[in-house]
């Protein structure tokens, strides 16, 4: 006979992941594409998290797109219960031919990253986000395949990208892009993403200073 009649089990700290499809993206997506072209025939790459990929600099102004993202950060502050509105400060793109990738990182100095995806040919990388707790990777233990377990127990995600998705997460969770390993050729053969940060006023107004820079 067991003396333990009822096992609780209380789950703290969960991680959110805001995602949505954009309206009309495939229209918004017509217009990003020749401006995202002529941009990077202009501006050489910058590096970063990019391994064999193209990164523009951050300091992209395209309105149309600035305001749906702001659009979607407003509906995550009431979700948040976020006291000081968030200005977007940085929107750069990345282009991933064929076997590029995006190496881990996060994103410092700010609240609220994401992703907005373009173009994105089969095969061509998914998001991957890594369980955030650090101290977790000191030992995995054995356990049954992810589809067996509850999403609680999954030590990382995969996003897979499709046009118009856009992703908003915490900017402290780290993250990369796997390789891109399309069969497509050309330039219908790269992945094409823009990515972001937000930060609480409070902070951009100090640190930032773009005041006269900004979208919102």
């Amino acid at each position: 006979m067991t003396l333990i009649p009822k096992v609780d089990c209380d789950l703290w700290f969960p991680t959110p992941v805001y995602r949505t499809i954009v309206k009309d993206h495939l229209e918004v997506n017509k217009k990003l594409l020749p401006l995202i072209r002529d941009y990077q025939s202009k501006h050489p790459t910058i590096k970063c998290s990019n391994v064999l990929g193209y990164h523009s600099d951050s300091n992209i102004r395209w309105e149309f797109l600035a305001s749906i993202l702001c659009d979607m950060m407003q509906e995550i502050e009431k979700a948040e219960g976020l006291t000081q509105e968030c200005e977007l400060v940085d929107l750069w793109f990345n282009v991933n031919p064929p076997q590029s990738h995006n190496g881990s990182h996060i994103h410092p100095r700010c609240d609220w990253s994401g992703v907005y995806y373009v173009q994105t040919p089969p095969n061509s990388g998914m998001l991957v986000i890594d369980d955030p707790r650090d101290r977790s990777k000191m030992i995995l233990p054995k356990q049954k395949e992810p589809k067996h377990l509850s999403p609680m127990q999954w030590r990382q995600i995969n996003y897979q990208p499709e046009p118009g998705l856009l992703l908003f997460f915490p900017s402290w969770l780290e993250h990369s892009v796997g390789l891109n390993m399309t069969d497509k050729t050309g330039s219908e053969a790269d992945r094409i993403s823009l990515s972001f940060n937000f930060t609480q006023r409070w902070f951009s107004d100090q640190f930032y200073n773009k005041k006269t820079e900004t979208f919102s």
